[in-house]
């Protein structure tokens, strides 16, 4: 294989809606790709992100210089049904290191229908997001020049995210184990936090967001988890009564990511957009009962900006700018986070999430 990723590359573009033009060439798929731009500060989990659902319409920036130095790792992918809307990397490497490795991060995208972009200054990409925040954007192969920039940034203004890929979902998911039962109530669930509460002794059965309270409780759940991923600006109304209902049941629920965002709003808390969001594998966060800081993941745009403190007690905040990252809930068994829980049992795991929400079904 030739080592040298400019030979023979196409040459493709982004375009930002403030009208900044960057130039860079095309990996992967060479279909245009609209989106938000985001940044992510991981240095490893390229395939666990870019198939992660709460970067479905995102674009997003990769800090880290280098990408798929490690190759593409068999059975990494977060979820093989939703994708990121695209990637901009600095560069890819075509020759990957890694016993486990099944091809390169080239081979990969195009199989997934990723489109690509490298060779750009991403740091200097970063830093721009950073200061002006995210915006839309797109990737493209066809030539952009000062003729006809103005009908592409009318193309970015235009474009409508698709539906998120949860919504169209109608089929029961289980995992089989002897033990409790956790019902799922599927709004991006992560692969992670399935296997997390099958590692605990939890069968799961994971049910469509279009499923009611009532059919949702005949299945006679020992506890409920609220796990989502990417909504934007999608009506989630029928999704929130749903989540009011099965709250006054009395089973044990716990609400991860856009879960959190729900039921905190449920509890009259205000959910906002973030100027950045926070989006890595490094991000630190406080638990105020212990003062115990540790490091999580987090991929989110949005944020629990106020609680109601009758209907709601902050159990996590994140260390650097103290928004709200994790809640206990007053008026049922319930709790939820923001972050992505530790999946790992034993001394690996620092959060403790899942730990705390099991005690809930003791009592």
């Amino acid at each position: 294989m030739d080592m040298d990723i400019y030979k023979n590359a196409r040459k493709a573009c982004l375009l930002l809606e403030d009208g900044s033009l960057i130039q860079g060439y095309s990996v992967g798929s060479t279909e245009d790709a609209y989106g938000e731009l985001v940044f992510n500060t991981s240095v490893v989990g390229f395939q666990q992100l870019l198939t992660d659902p709460a970067n479905e319409n995102n674009i997003l920036v990769d800090t880290f210089p280098m990408l798929g130095n490690y190759g593409v790792v068999e059975g990494e992918d977060d979820l093989s049904a939703c994708h990121a809307a695209a990637v901009v990397v600095r560069d890819w490497c075509p020759t990957p290191s890694n016993y486990r490795s099944t091809g390169s991060i080239d081979q990969w995208l195009e199989q997934k229908g990723i489109t690509g972009l490298f060779g750009v200054d991403t740091r200097a990409l970063t830093r721009k997001l950073r200061d002006g925040g995210v915006m839309k954007a797109l990737i493209t192969c066809k030539e952009i020049n000062d003729s006809n920039k103005e009908e592409f940034l009318e193309r970015i203004r235009d474009h409508q995210d698709k539906t998120p890929y949860w919504k169209n979902k109608n089929e029961l998911e289980i995992s089989p184990v002897s033990g409790k039962k956790a019902l799922i109530y599927d709004l991006g669930a992560r692969a992670d936090v399935i296997a997390a509460l099958n590692a605990r002794g939890f069968s799961t059965i994971a049910v469509p967001a279009a499923m009611s309270a009532e059919e949702i409780l005949s299945q006679e759940p020992d506890c409920i988890v609220i796990c989502g991923g990417w909504a934007g600006d999608w009506d989630l109304s029928t999704e929130k009564k749903t989540i009011a209902e099965l709250e006054k049941s009395g089973v044990p629920m716990l609400g991860i990511g856009l879960g959190h965002q729900l039921m905190a709003e449920l509890a009259g808390g205000k959910v906002e957009k973030m100027k950045v969001g926070h989006r890595g594998a490094n991000c630190p966060v406080t638990e105020l009962s212990s003062g115990r800081t540790f490091i999580t993941t987090q991929n989110h745009g949005y944020v629990v900006a106020s609680v109601c403190s009758s209907k709601a007690q902050i159990t996590h905040v994140n260390s650097n700018d103290k928004s709200c990252e994790g809640l206990r809930y007053l008026d049922f068994p319930g709790m939820s986070v923001q972050f992505v829980p530790e999946s790992e049992t034993g001394r690996k795991n620092f959060d403790h999430v899942y730990e705390t929400f099991l005690n809930l079904l003791e009592k």
